[in-house]
């Protein structure tokens, strides 16, 4: 028989903010489940005093917010944040709980770049590109003092290139797709530098890496129809399909409608681009 979870006090019309990962959390239930599924940033967030203040004004639950902050007094550890905020719920059987404190343990045992490549992979995943690009370029400037693989050192590159691919651009990204091959001998990373540089429009770049790194027919034509595949989409693409309503306005004239659409289209724009970056 299924267990049924009560939902822990009141459910905040403010939400608790997680700004690095772009998430924005409602309930206690919710804190519960994104930290049970994002151990490796649960840190960032659990020993903030923000938390506890979110429990107490937003959640109606002051005797929690009030054992988070005795906790941060004594400068206690993760788990013993952890402990308090999964109580609250009952959403996770002991043994989910015993799991991911042992979870917790493992992270804590890593080695420092480590634990800031699974914070930065954390960050990527949620699409806040600016700061997992600051994590991993920082990796990068410690990796000899790190004692960082070669291939980790390829596979970070790779992840910087994809921050860089969404805040500025393919030709940018490009580079470290290629650094990333030569340290990781990917294909993955192979593929994104070779479309990367299509999507750039390098072309003689293009030609001259697939006589540097040999690459196969099959390969070429892999690329030739993925590129024509990303055409088909662009051009699918609602944003595009607006870009060319907005062209039609202006082309018949109609400037009023022209400048609001233009208007909408570049908020949209921005929106999606603050909600990447910050």
């Amino acid at each position: 028989m299924a267990r049924v979870v009560l939902c822990a006090g009141r459910r905040s019309r403010v939400p608790l903010r997680l700004h690095n990962v772009n998430k924005e959390l409602y309930s206690a239930e919710e804190i519960c489940y994104y930290l049970y599924h994002h151990a490796a940033t649960a840190e960032d967030y659990i020993t903030e005093n923000a938390l506890a203040e979110f429990y107490e004004t937003e959640l109606g639950l002051p005797s929690v917010a009030e054992r988070l902050r005795v906790l941060k007094a004594s400068e206690a550890g993760v788990k013993e944040f952890v402990t308090v905020v999964f109580g609250v719920t009952g959403m996770y059987t002991a043994a989910e709980v015993a799991e991911y404190m042992t979870e917790l343990e493992r992270l804590q045992d890593l080695k420092v770049w480590q634990k800031q490549k699974a914070k930065a992979d954390t960050y990527l995943a949620h699409r806040n590109y600016r700061d997992a690009m600051l994590q991993y370029e920082q990796l990068l400037r410690n990796r000899k003092e790190n004692e960082m693989p070669e291939v980790t050192t390829g596979n970070v590159y790779h992840n910087l290139a994809i921050c860089e691919l969404h805040i500025s651009g393919a030709g940018t990204a490009a580079g470290h797709f290629a650094d990333a091959y030569e340290k990781n001998r990917s294909q993955e990373s192979l593929r994104s530098y070779l479309m990367a540089l299509r999507l750039a429009q390098k072309d003689n770049e293009y030609l001259k890496a697939l006589e540097q790194y040999e690459v196969s027919e099959l390969l070429k034509t892999e690329m030739d129809a993925l590129m024509f595949e990303c055409m088909v989409e662009a051009a699918e693409a609602p944003e595009y399909q607006e870009l060319v309503r907005i062209k039609k306005l202006f082309s018949e004239g109609q400037l009023k409608e022209y400048r609001e659409a233009t208007v909408q289209l570049l908020d949209e724009f921005k929106r999606q681009y603050r909600l990447d970056n910050m």
